[in-house]
C-alpha cells in the first residue's frame, strides 16, 4: 500500500503507537484519561450514555504512572550531570545545550524521562540558520512518524511538530507539522484545508541525519518496549477499577424506597419527619432499601492490591541481579551492571555523548575533544534491601501492615525518596477509589 502523505507514520511508530498512547494519556493526568473517553474507560452493555459520561466524569486516576516516572528519574540525577576532560567550547556547549540557556543536566532529565516511559528517545543535534554552536532538540520516540536507512546509516526522517500560530493580535492557535530531513536538505510541512504542504525548505551541509538513539529495550529498527508498560497496564486496571468504586459508592450512598400494599394515590406519600403514612392492609411495607457494602469492600481491597503491585514494579527498576564473572576470573559488581534502571542510565550517558561528539564534529573538533558525560551510579538497591523490601511486600499483601507503613519504611531504608515521591503514593480513603511529547525546534540536518 502506498501514502505519499509526509505525515503517514512508519512501521516503527505503528507498533509502538498503542502502547505510547496508553502511557501518554496516564502521564497527562485525569483530564486527558477523561478526554480519551471510551478507549481506555468502555461503556457497559446497556449502559446509557448520559449514565456512562457521568460514570466517567465522576473517575479520578490515581497516577502511579506518572509518580514511579518521576521518583525513578530522581534518583540518578540527584547529583549534577558533568561533562569531564572536554574543550572549553564544548564545555560552553553544556551550558546550553538547547540553545536557551537549559544545561546539560536539566537535557539529561528530560531525556531521562522519556526513556523511562517511551523505552526510545532521539537526540537532534542542529544548528541555526545564519551560524552559531550547535543544540540539541529532544524528540521522544512518539514524535518520530517515520526513518528510513541503507548500508550508511539512516537516509531520512519525519518528526511531529506542534507549532503555535498568531490569530490576531493576541490569539494563538495549534499548528501541526512534520519536518523532514534527509542527508543533504530539510523541509518543514503543514497541516492545510487541500492537505500537507511545505512552509520551510532548505540545505544543508552535515552529510548525513544528525539524529542520536538511545533505545533501552530494542525490538527492532527505531522500535523499543517501554520499560514501566506493565506498570501501565496496571494502572489502566485501576482507573477502571475506581470508576467502578465510584459509581458503587454513588448509587449506596443514596437508598431506595420500597413500598408494598400502601393504598394510596399517586403523589400523595409525602416523605419528612412530621408527615404520617397509614395503611389498613396488615402486609403493607414502607422502608428504605440500602446496599450491604460487600462489594464496596471487596473493590476498595482491588484498589490497594493494584497500588501494591504498581509500587514493586517500581521498586524492582532499582533492584540487581548476581552477577557474573569475566573472562580473566575477577567477578563484576553486578549492582551497578544489572540494575534495570542503572542500564538506562548507561544508555543515557552513552546517548549524551554520542550527541556531544557529534556536536564537537559539526564546530571542527575532533571525538576527544568532546570529552566524556559523567552521571552518577550510587543508586541500586543491594541486596539486603531487595530482601526487606520483598518481606515488606509480602506482608503488606497480607495486610499485616498499611500503605502509608509500607511505603515509609521503603522510603527510610533509602530505597525510595521521601517526602511522597514513592511509585505508589497509595493511601486509600476509607471506603473510596483513591484520588490521585517534547516539541523538536527547527532542523537543517543521523548517526544513529
Amino acid at each position: 500500500m502506498h501514502d505519499d502523505s509526509i505525515a503517514a507514520p512508519g512501521l516503527a511508530h505503528r507498533a509502538m503507537a498503542p502502547e505510547l498512547d496508553l502511557i501518554a494519556d496516564l502521564m497527562g493526568g485525569t483530564a486527558t484519561m477523561r478526554r480519551a473517553g471510551q478507549r481506555w474507560l468502555p461503556r457497559e452493555a446497556n449502559e446509557s450514555w448520559t449514565a456512562w459520561r457521568a460514570r466517567l466524569h465522576r473517575s479520578v486516576l490515581f497516577n502511579g504512572m506518572s509518580r514511579t516516572v518521576q521518583a525513578l528519574a530522581g534518583r540518578p540525577l540527584a547529583r549534577p550531570v558533568a561533562l569531564v576532560d572536554a574543550n572549553a567550547a564544548l564545555t560552553s556547549l553544556a551550558a546550553s545545550v538547547d540553545g536557551a540557556g537549559m544545561g546539560v543536566g536539566a537535557f539529561a532529565s528530560m531525556v531521562l524521562r522519556a526513556l523511562l516511559t517511551d523505552g526510545i528517545a532521539h537526540i537532534l543535534v542542529d544548528r541555526p540558520r545564519h551560524g552559531g554552536p550547535p543544540y540539541f532538540v529532544l524528540v521522544p520516540g512518539a514524535q518520530l512518524m517515520g526513518a528510513r536507512r541503507d548500508a550508511d546509516g539512516l537516509t531520512d526522517i519525519r518528526i511531529r511538530e506542534g507549532h503555535a500560530r498568531a490569530l490576531g493580535r493576541f490569539g494563538e492557535e495549534a499548528v501541526e507539522a512534520v519536518r523532514f530531513i534527509s542527508r543533504r536538505d530539510w523541509s518543514l510541512w503543514h497541516a492545510g484545508r487541500r492537505g500537507w504542504h511545505v512552509t520551510e525548505q532548505g540545505q544543508h551541509d552535515f552529510g548525513k541525519v544528525p539524529l542520536v538513539t538511545l533505545n533501552v529495550a530494542p525490538t527492532g529498527f527505531m522500535r523499543a518496549r517501554p520499560p514501566l508498560i506493565d506498570l501501565a497496564w496496571l494502572n489502566l486496571a485501576h482507573w477502571q477499577s475506581a470508576s467502578d468504586q465510584r459509581h458503587i459508592l454513588h448509587v449506596a450512598r443514596v437508598p431506595v424506597l420500597f413500598g408494598r400494599a400502601l393504598q394510596v394515590a399517586d403523589g400523595e406519600i409525602e416523605i419528612g419527619p412530621n408527615r404520617l403514612i397509614l395503611a389498613d392492609d396488615p402486609a403493607a411495607d414502607l422502608r428504605f432499601v440500602e446496599h450491604s457494602g460487600a462489594a464496596i469492600a471487596a473493590g476498595r481491597q482491588d484498589l490497594i492490591d493494584l497500588e501494591d503491585r504498581m509500587a514493586v514494579l517500581g521498586l524492582d527498576m532499582l533492584r540487581h541481579r548476581p552477577g557474573e564473572t569475566t573472562a580473566t576470573g575477577r567477578a563484576i559488581d553486578a549492582a551497578q551492571t544489572h540494575a534495570a534502571l542503572n542500564g538506562i542510565v548507561q544508555t543515557l550517558e552513552d546517548g549524551l555523548g554520542r550527541a556531544i561528539r557529534l556536536a564537537a564534529g559539526l564546530m571542527g573538533y575532533d571525538a576527544k575533544a568532546a570529552g566524556r558525560i559523567v552521571i552518577s551510579r550510587q543508586f541500586p538497591v543491594r541486596d539486603d534491601q531487595a530482601a526487606e523490601a520483598d518481606l515488606l511486600l509480602r506482608a503488606r499483601l497480607a495486610g499485616e501492615i498499611t500503605s502509608e507503613a509500607f511505603l515509609n519504611e521503603i522510603a527510610r531504608r533509602g530505597i525510595l525518596g521521601g517526602g511522597g515521591s514513592a511509585p505508589s503514593g497509595s493511601q486509600a480513603a476509607p471506603d473510596t477509589s483513591p484520588p490521585n511529547k517534547s516539541k523538536a525546534s527547527s532542523s537543517k540536518g543521523s548517526d544513529q
